[in-house]
């Protein structure tokens, strides 16, 4: 391996976490950092997490071989302008982790035009409910896709040396074009944070009405609703720089809710039944996981709200060694834990304790 100094430019979960990988995956690296505040490049330094730490980035920033910038995407933009304007190693490889990729690959196209540097734009698709460079997990990004947007700046050798760079992420790397990207992340993430917001702004309204509205906000409620608490700062700038795809979303959603009113409007009962069975099954073959993992496979079982009922249901699955992933009590009744929800990593693990629930007990079992 060769030595390289890679420069991250902001210590929070994504920067700590990739600092932390590179640093245990590529034990020769020199990883510096660069952030405003002082107590995450303390930290940063503390736990060891990279070997050198400064406020000042253009110091930073002429000995690096790569930089990765961790900022929303105007800011990300802000400091490549910034770097232009520094005497940077020939042929510097800089990235980004942005949620957005068309705005800053146009951006770095036009302000490196005609330098040497190279840019290719990065999306590690992870995260965590916590925040900062406290909470930086070198596995954070582990099975997770990594999307890399390449760039008129770039070639695929350089591609492979960010994959290399990156590689004890351990990441699923994907490569998509700018425009792909945020074409697709709308669908997927963009669109979905402006409908869970919506939801709730709705449900609070009408709590106007009827106070006891969001008392009953229980189970579906919450689980489409969850991600409504995400930061607003970070939000409105993804919004803000990727506005036609989610306005396309927006026209495209208002067009399906107009003609599910329509069939309740007319009562067209077989139509509406229709309209549920068919986003049912769509969605069963959706390939809806964690990062890149396999299918995750979920038995829902109706349970008496005793302290106990949790010990009792594994206790049928002695000596079957299933693969359960994740156990959790989901609130579907007001007050009352009402329905174990149990994740399992294979189907045939999900069919065996489906049949020894039911084998060994009368709860409801339901996937």
């Amino acid at each position: 391996m060769s030595q390289k100094t890679i420069l991250i430019a902001g210590l929070g979960l994504i920067g700590g976490s990739l600092a932390r990988a590179i640093k245990l995956g590529h034990t020769d690296y020199h990883v510096s950092a660069y952030n405003r505040s002082q107590a995450p490049r303390d930290f940063a330094i503390q736990e060891k997490i990279v070997d050198e730490v400064s406020d000042d980035f253009a110091a930073l920033a002429v000995k690096a071989d790569v930089i990765i910038l961790n900022f929303p995407v105007q800011l990300s933009i802000d400091f490549l302008k910034k770097l232009a304007t520094l005497p940077l190693k020939e042929n510097v490889l800089i990235s980004d982790s942005g949620s957005t990729k068309t705005e800053i690959v146009a951006a770095a196209e036009t302000i490196f035009a005609g330098k040497s540097a190279r840019f290719i734009g990065g999306h590690p698709m992870a995260g965590s409910h916590k925040t900062g460079v406290i909470a930086s997990d070198e596995l954070l990004f582990e099975n997770a896709y990594y999307i890399l947007t390449p760039s008129t700046l770039s070639e695929p050798k350089d591609l492979a040396e960010l994959k290399d760079i990156l590689s004890n992420t351990r990441a699923k790397f994907v490569e998509l074009s700018p425009k792909d990207h945020d074409a697709m992340t709308a669908v997927t993430s963009h669109f979905p944070h402006v409908v869970a917001a919506s939801l709730v702004n709705n449900a609070h309204d009408f709590a106007q009405l009827m106070p006891f509205t969001e008392n009953l906000a229980a189970g579906g409620f919450r689980d489409m609703t969850r991600i409504a608490e995400s930061s607003p700062d970070m939000w409105a700038e993804i919004l803000m720089s990727n506005p036609d795809n989610i306005i396309y979303q927006i026209d495209q959603f208002s067009q399906k809710l107009a003609q599910i009113k329509q069939l309740i409007v007319q009562r067209q009962s077989a139509e509406i039944w229709d309209f549920f069975d068919q986003a049912r099954k769509l969605r069963s073959l959706m390939p809806i996981h964690k990062g890149a993992l396999e299918n995750f496979y979920d038995l829902f079982i109706s349970v008496p709200d005793k302290s106990d009922v949790i010990h009792e249901v594994l206790g049928y699955f002695a000596g079957h060694n299933l693969s359960i992933i994740n156990i959790k009590i989901n609130e579907t009744r007001v007050e009352i834990n009402g329905v174990l929800q149990i994740t399992f990593k294979t189907e045939q693990d999900q069919k065996t304790a489906e049949h020894l629930i039911k084998e060994n007990s009368d709860y409801d079992v339901y996937k």
